[in-house]
């Protein structure tokens, strides 16, 4: 008999990823980059300030195009993007804020996923609730068909943890503020597969059994 259970377990997330970008116009691609360019090397003034490491910045999308409905001399667009990582939940908003605001009207901000940094705890324990509902599952099944389980022979583990928390998009934010941001819980799932055996005998009330396996 084959059965399939699954688990949960609730962790606070403790890591805030920020996307965060530079989207600046000029006559060519050379003046619209160099302002995308001052706008993150503000941010990334404020982000050392407020104790990020370089190590946990990096260079995601950027790209340049010609805006075709413009008119005058600011057809040209240049995006820079910047990713931010923060170890610190309590304090990203401010700091995510700081840095939007100190960028000025070019700076963005596409939004923040939280994650949990080291998902092995609570990842186990949701396996522990995914094996005892198969066993649950299992047991019931037995007991209902009058027969007893055996052995198991086979376990694949399956499922998946639930998507990071998002934030929404925000533009160009040109004055002090702090993103609000809210750890709240994050579940982490898991999955498992079971395969076991008939028992010897029929169902005496528990519905599990160790004798020879029947195939």
């Amino acid at each position: 008999m084959t059965v399939t259970g699954a688990g949960e377990a609730e962790a606070v997330p403790d890591t805030a990823i920020a996307d965060l970008g530079a989207e600046a116009r000029g006559a060519d691609a050379e003046r619209a980059l160099a302002e995308a360019g001052l706008c993150l090397d503000r941010m990334r003034v404020v982000l050392r300030d407020a104790g990020v490491d370089d190590v946990a910045m990096r260079t995601t999308q950027s790209s340049i195009w010609t805006d075709s409905s413009a008119t005058g001399s600011s057809r040209v667009v240049a995006r820079l993007g910047l990713q931010v990582t923060l170890r610190d939940v309590a304090v990203a908003g401010d700091v995510v804020g700081a840095a939007v605001a100190a960028g000025g009207e070019p700076a963005r901000m596409d939004g923040i996923r939280l994650e949990i940094s080291d998902p092995t705890e609570p990842r186990a324990r949701a396996r522990e609730a995914a094996w005892a509902d198969a066993v649950a599952r299992a047991t019931q099944w037995a007991t209902l068909a009058g027969r007893r389980l055996g052995e198991v022979q086979w376990v694949t583990e399956g499922g998946a943890d639930a998507a990071p928390l998002r934030m929404g998009r925000m533009m160009g934010v040109a004055k002090a503020m702090s993103v609000p941001v809210e750890a709240g819980q994050q579940t982490v799932s898991a999955e498992v597969t079971v395969r076991w055996a008939w028992g010897d005998g029929a169902d005496d009330g528990d519905g599990l059994g160790s004798g020879r396996s029947l195939g």
